[in-house]
């Protein structure tokens, strides 16, 4: 009887495993906050596990595409220092994000030792690809996949750094990434004004939106 059942089930679980942690969380709790009965959620997915990835992707989801809305309202390209500034502030505007990055033990708990299926690798190597597009506005001889990964480890780090060297808030956050986000313009990138012309400007803007379209396809977005 409820119209969108795998939602509702989705919105329950995030809020559960925002106020109680995901080990804490049951699918007869979800099920309840749903208004639904469990067996319901076994007609949509398979296990917790199941319930929290698709909570997960979803959250994704909403990630990229904020960044896609602001890459595209862009009337030039978006050097790399701004890309990863929308990237790491629609992550900390997002309550469950946050949460992972201020608590990931309590908020993901086993479930984050669960994940196999290669995502993490495909999504380092698409922002590999990413960096690529923008290597035009950078003056650094590093490699793109070289970037990426000082990049990616920054970001990763920031998932544990809260229960080994925290607690951290969130204006904590918010610092440490505008550090990373100055490194990234003095160390990596070309003055405003330098490096290609508009031609290349222009094919450099295509290719990051196009990358970004891929992206929301790959995570099942519109």
């Amino acid at each position: 009887l409820i119209p969108d059942r795998v939602g509702a089930i989705l919105d329950a679980a995030e809020a559960l495993v925002l106020e109680r942690g995901y080990d804490s969380v049951t699918v007869e709790q979800v099920a309840k906050a749903a208004g639904i009965g469990k067996g319901a959620v076994y007609r949509e997915f398979s296990s917790k596990h199941a319930v929290l990835d698709a909570v997960l992707l979803r959250c994704t989801r909403r990630l990229t595409e904020q960044v896609r809305r602001r890459v595209t309202d862009s009337n030039a390209p978006v050097r790399l220092s701004t890309v990863y500034r929308f990237g790491m502030e629609a992550l900390l505007d997002d309550q469950l994000m946050t949460a992972v990055l201020l608590d990931d033990r309590a908020v993901l708990g086993s479930h984050v030792r669960a994940v196999d299926d290669g995502r993490y690798p495909d999504r380092f190597a698409w922002f590999t690809r990413y960096v690529e597009a923008l290597h035009g506005s950078l003056h650094t001889t590093a490699r793109p996949e070289a970037i990426s990964v000082a990049l990616s480890s920054f970001t990763i780090g920031l998932l544990s750094a809260s229960s080994l060297i925290g607690p951290l808030d969130r204006d904590q956050l918010r610092e440490a990434i505008d550090v990373v986000i100055d490194m990234i313009e003095r160390g990596l990138e070309r003055p405003d004004g330098a490096g290609s012309a508009e031609p290349e400007q222009r094919r450099a803007q295509q290719e990051q939106r196009a990358l970004l379209d891929q992206l929301s396809e790959q995570l099942g977005g519109d």
